[in-house]
């Protein structure tokens, strides 16, 4: 318990919660305190400029959207809502006539009041507006349907993923202090070590590294360092030869045994890196831990208990595994540089936290992973877990970097999420002098969750919405989807022009068959062969049965007549194969009516849409007279092509 804390005690028998919704003649207020009890703020709903009806709505909706089993959960969330309600209030002052109840709204009015709000803030304004009202019975199904239902504003967020460059920026300063860290918490527990074997020489006035020794024993034993009470410090001075040390901020800062609070927050930033959880998240993780491997060897994995309030009652615990490398990284694990994979393990980044706070739970009697010593304390050492925006400000700037602005209140935000902070801040904006990188744990989770590819801590929808908000998402998608479409139309154009050989052409063929041969690619024999029907392949003939694109070259073609053929670069149309082609594309358009229709989509959609590509470059009079001379063999061929029989062979 820190030293600022109080013991926990059980209410009166007779205590009741305070009232959150006040409705009375003269008052119309709502309470609302943080989950943690740190803030609290009453929302007088009287300062609304219209009738008592109307204030009275708004209340019970702002009542129910902010209460205990909401995500709501701190103050900065409810004065976003709050916004909401007051410029949702401020339109329902200019409807003539006043309206006097909520059944009076109409579908119109609430539409008309969300294209009131300017375009860059309306995507947020419909936000609130359905978190106010979803829960509204008051409301007509219209009107409720016009904030619940339809497409919401697409936007571009203010918080965009870091960039590759900035992010190495990022992360090789955070590792750097992880380093930093655990090197200079181990040189002090061997120099401990080193004193309580007497290594270090007798005291004596000039033997500086004894002394300091001698304090790392006092401050380990006692958890505060060496002090002299008198009659002027009864609460106990720090002696002078601990003084002449460096004083006591700069020994417990350089010689402690555990984090400071700027390390604590590059460890969080280390863990968003490695788990896409948040922040705020991260610095509430305890220490204790379920270890389903047994520590007996083998994949480690750590199982840790997670808080997340703003998910609601029922889904704000979470369990987080920490696992080592996967086996695809089984070669990083073989590396003689035990750095190069602790900062790609989270459980080894875990791991390493707890033993370098260790110091602080033992003295505090703390549960938590992240804490560390309060320096600045005037009686004595005091105990602080968690981390927080302030202690970010002061890890970025001590590296040069920014961080985030300040709100209209000139406050940091505390929250990490866009759920949390108040949308109507500029998250992203920045101060008018350069001070270099932004350090903005939004970007940087949505950077990892990017990377990721899957939600984490939320659902797919809100991950999607990550996405469709990210600049560098979006310009990965049109990529994709251009060579996508690329692709299938480089495909359509393959069917489109697979080459019919037309009589004519196969006339001009018999007066001159080495020009016909060298017009259609082919050498003079290959040609031959194909016009002579030696090549077909039941609807197409074949240039080069050894070459297919579906079985390799070299090797016999093994490909369907029915579906490979048909789109298949080696094909040519000769025109005595048009009965078989217009026999078959009949019996599918047959088969299309007597089959289930996912069915033959799934079987034969492609290969008719094929046939009736390459059919339609001949005329309707050649393929009506194709019709009228299929004969019986050419039938039997196609009742075997369609059921599959000539593959089998």
């Amino acid at each position: 318990m820190s030293r600022g804390g109080r013991k926990a005690s059980i209410p009166p028998g007779d205590w009741q919660p305070p009232e959150r919704l006040v409705i009375t003649e003269s008052e119309c207020s709502v309470f609302f305190v943080e989950e943690k009890g740190r803030r609290s703020k009453i929302y007088d709903f009287t300062k609304l400029q219209i009738r008592v009806g109307m204030q009275q709505w708004l209340a019970r909706s702002f009542a129910r959207a902010t209460g205990p089993t909401s995500g709501v959960k701190r103050v900065s969330a409810a004065e976003g809502l709050w916004v909401a309600v007051q410029i949702f209030a401020a339109y329902l002052t200019k409807v003539d006539p006043p309206l006097l109840q909520p059944a009076h709204v109409t579908a119109a009015q609430i539409k008309e009041s969300l294209l009131a709000v300017p375009l860059g803030s309306r995507k947020t304004h419909v936000h609130r507006m359905r978190a106010i009202f979803r829960a509204d019975r008051e409301l007509s199904a219209e009107a409720r349907n016009a904030i619940l239902h339809g497409r919401l504003p697409a936007y571009e967020s203010k918080v965009q993923p870091y960039s590759l460059d900035e992010y190495q920026k990022l992360m090789t300063a955070v590792r750097h202090d992880i380093r930093v860290a655990r090197d200079r918490i181990y040189e002090g527990r061997e120099l401990l070590s080193a004193y309580r074997r007497g290594d270090l020489g007798l005291p004596r006035r000039r033997n500086h590294i004894e002394k300091t020794g001698r304090v790392l024993d006092i401050l380990d034993r006692t958890g505060d360092l060496p002090r002299r009470v008198t009659p002027s410090e009864p609460q106990g001075g720090i002696p002078a030869w601990v003084g002449a040390l460096g004083g006591a901020h700069d020994l417990v800062s350089r010689l402690t045994l555990t984090l400071t609070r700027t390390e604590t927050a590059a460890f969080c930033l280390m863990l968003v890196d490695l788990t896409s959880e948040n922040f705020g998240t991260i610095g509430e993780w305890p220490a204790a831990h379920f270890r389903p491997d047994g520590d007996l060897g083998g994949s480690a994995l750590a199982l840790v208990d997670g808080v997340k309030p703003r998910r609601g009652p029922s889904l704000e615990f979470m369990v987080t595994p920490l696992e080592d490398l996967p086996p695809s990284l089984a070669d990083v694990l073989q590396t003689e540089d035990d750095d190069k994979h602790l900062f790609r393990s989270p459980f080894r980044v875990y791991q390493l936290l707890l033993d370098l706070t260790e110091f602080v739970r033992r003295h505090s009697g703390g549960t938590h992973a992240i804490c560390y010593p309060n320096v600045r304390a005037q009686e004595g050492l005091a105990w602080t877990h968690g981390t927080s925006r302030n202690n970010l400000v002061t890890w970025a700037l001590g590296h040069g970097f920014r961080p985030a602005k300040k709100d209209r209140n000139g406050k940091v935000p505390i929250s990490d999420s866009p759920d949390e902070v108040p949308r109507d801040v500029n998250e992203q904006a920045v101060t008018s002098t350069d001070m270099g990188l932004s350090v903005n744990v939004h970007r940087l989770r949505r950077t990892v969750l990017e990377r990721g590819g899957k939600p984490v801590a939320h659902t797919r929808e809100t991950f999607h919405n990550y996405l469709r908000t990210s600049r560098p998402a979006a310009e990965r998608g049109r990529v994709v989807m251009r060579e996508a479409l690329e692709k299938e139309v480089a495909k359509a154009r393959i069917v489109q022009e697979i080459p019919v050989l037309t009589e004519e052409f196969l006339a001009r063929a018999a007066q001159d068959p080495e020009r016909a041969a060298a017009d259609v690619g082919l050498d003079t024999e290959t040609f031959a062969r194909l016009i002579s029907g030696e090549q077909d392949a039941v609807l197409v003939g074949c240039t080069d049965p050894e070459n297919s694109p579906v079985t390799g070259p070299g090797k016999p073609c093994g490909a369907s007549f029915l579906d490979d053929c048909l789109r298949c670069e080696n094909a040519r149309a000769l025109p005595h194969q048009l009965a078989v082609q217009v026999e078959t594309h009949s019996r599918l358009r047959h088969l299309q009516r007597d089959l289930d229709p996912r069915l033959w989509s799934h079987r034969h959609a492609e290969s008719f849409d094929r046939l009736s590509n390459l059919l339609r470059q001949y005329t309707a009079a050649e393929r009506a007279d194709a019709r009228e001379r299929v004969t019986l063999a050419e039938r039997r061929l196609v009742d075997d092509l369609i059921n599959g029989r000539l593959d089998l062979r």
